[in-house]
């Protein structure tokens, strides 16, 4: 049995939430004449929403609810009887567990309105526990309104989910609901310690609290991570859990930040391929450093809030979550978190090797990049290519880098890829991008704005620019490569154009 499952909680009292806990307590100290027929659990996952809905199937079935006598605690189910064993290890008939998520239509409502009908066959109560219940059609949810509205005697409702807001607002305001809080760190420590004491394992407080940073608020997570670090064999340590997490010691986020913070473009650009090269996971590592700017932001915040206008942390929050969307969509895993160490450097940050590199042909005496660069385009006619920003690229620089946008396009969509084949580039002023396409059938594909974002997308990540705006134009011969084509083979190389496209095969 895996950590989670064995000390996963099976009284009102170890309810590891403490909000949770106390509420629950409260209601359940008027006796069973008082309970509400339907509850709404709601909350983050993995804290504990369906334990507790398993443990008040019990608490209203067990036959010591509400004594105090043989040594049994008042409120909490005795967890020996038959009826709590069979309830704990799933077996109990008149306790129904049901996954909206994969039962969420109206014809397995209605089915459940049919059993609720008959009474329970062993328990007092009959309890149906819905997990995931927002993912109800509306159809569905209509339905499950009607029982709940004219609910049967000794029957509970139990709805559990991630997402209330999902609810409509007439089921919402039929139940009793009970919001399961994010944990704080210190509750998660606290289960994690509950859990090496059990288990006999070796492990410190410092290292417990990097486990639950990485949890992100799960109770479950926590765990699992934990039981991940002690499967390999090695004491619960600070290191152990870095090696475990794929987060190395070289991986500060206050180095990182430091570097950017300092404007070092050759340091920073090194630091984020250090980062790649030893396999570190890349969206972790901008969790940690959004947290670690959160704290310092906070700390600012108790001293003088004036100081967090405009502060170097709250400016890099912004960017960094724009950074943790991107990774999970870049053809180059580490290119998101390059373009920010560029984007905020600058000459006056530079340390002196990655400055003199960059800059030789510059003025000596530093000016604004932007006013130094209109200056020089007009007085020498060819392209401006030291800073990748619109207007500084032309048609030569996208032919050059044809072949670069096209795989930056096909680990995003194969298909785009294959009808970019018969195009090709034929003006770009450095925001607008006019491709030639030689057949109406692409020419309607790529027209989408599905195709056309991911285009515009390889187009701007490729040449290190803004966003590009794509343009189509019908071309009225093949390319020269293809002159020499005959009809047929024109005919064929749509075929397969096609079939590539749809995933068929040719007949």
């Amino acid at each position: 049995m895996t950590l989670y499952l064995k000390y996963r909680p099976q009284k009102v009292a170890e309810l590891d939430l403490v909000s949770a806990r106390e509420m629950l307590t409260n209601i359940l100290s008027g006796g069973k004449d008082k309970l509400p027929h339907a509850w709404l659990f709601s909350g983050p996952r993995g804290i504990g929403k369906t334990s507790a809905a398993r443990i008040l199937a019990k608490v209203v079935n067990c036959p010591h609810f509400a004594e105090a006598s043989r040594g049994k605690e008042k409120n909490e189910p005795c967890n020996e009887c038959e009826m709590c064993q069979a309830i704990t290890g799933g077996s109990a008939v008149d306790v129904a567990e049901i996954d909206a998520a994969s039962n969420r239509g109206i014809d397995e409502i209605r089915e459940l309105r049919e059993r609720i009908r008959l009474a329970p066959m062993k328990a007092d109560y009959k309890v149906y526990i819905i997990d995931e219940v927002h993912m109800l059609t509306t159809e569905a949810a209509n339905a499950l309104l009607k029982t709940l509205e004219e609910p049967p005697e000794k029957t509970l409702f139990v709805l559990c989910t991630t997402e209330p807001e999902k609810l409509p607002e007439t089921i919402v305001s039929r139940c009793t609901r009970v919001q399961f809080k994010r944990p704080s760190i210190s509750e998660i420590v606290s289960k994690l310690e509950r859990v090496i004491a059990g288990e006999k394992i070796k492990g410190d407080r410092a290292a417990l609290a990097e486990v639950a940073r990485a949890s992100r608020g799960s109770f479950r997570d926590a765990i699992k991570i934990l039981e991940q670090v002690w499967l390999a064999g090695e004491e619960v340590t600070v290191q152990s859990v870095n090696k475990t997490l794929g987060v190395l010691e070289a991986a500060s986020p206050e180095k990182f930040l430091q570097l950017v913070r300092d404007k070092d473009l050759r340091g920073g650009l090194d630091f984020v391929n250090s980062l790649a090269e030893q396999g570190v996971n890349l969206r972790q590592f901008v969790e940690r450093c959004v947290e670690h700017l959160r704290e310092q932001l906070l700390a600012k915040v108790a001293v003088s809030e004036s100081a967090v206008r405009d502060s170097f942390e709250l400016e890099m929050i912004g960017k960094l979550e724009k950074v943790y969307e991107q990774l999970k969509m870049t053809a180059v895993p580490q290119l998101p978190l390059e373009v920010l160490v560029m984007e905020n450097s600058g000459e006056a940050g530079d340390t002196p090797n990655s400055s003199a590199e960059r800059n030789q042909d510059l003025p000596n005496k530093p000016e604004a990049g932007e006013k130094f660069a209109r200056r020089e385009a007009e007085n020498n006619p060819k392209p401006v290519k030291r800073r990748a920003t619109a207007g500084k690229y032309s048609l030569a620089d996208v032919e050059a880098k044809w072949v670069d946008i096209m795989k930056s396009v096909k680990p995003k969509n194969h298909s785009v890829e294959a009808l970019l084949r018969s195009t090709r580039p034929r003006d770009f002023d450095g925001e607008k991008l006019e491709l030639e396409v030689f057949y109406k059938f692409h020419l309607d594909k790529l027209g989408s704005e599905k195709c056309r974002t991911i285009v515009e997308a390889a187009v701007g990540e490729v040449l290190g620019i803004g966003p590009v705006r794509l343009y189509l134009q019908l071309g009225q011969k093949r390319p020269a490569a293809r002159e020499e084509l005959t009809a047929d083979e024109v005919g064929e190389d749509i075929v397969k154009a096609a079939a590539e496209i749809f995933k068929a095969e040719v007949m």
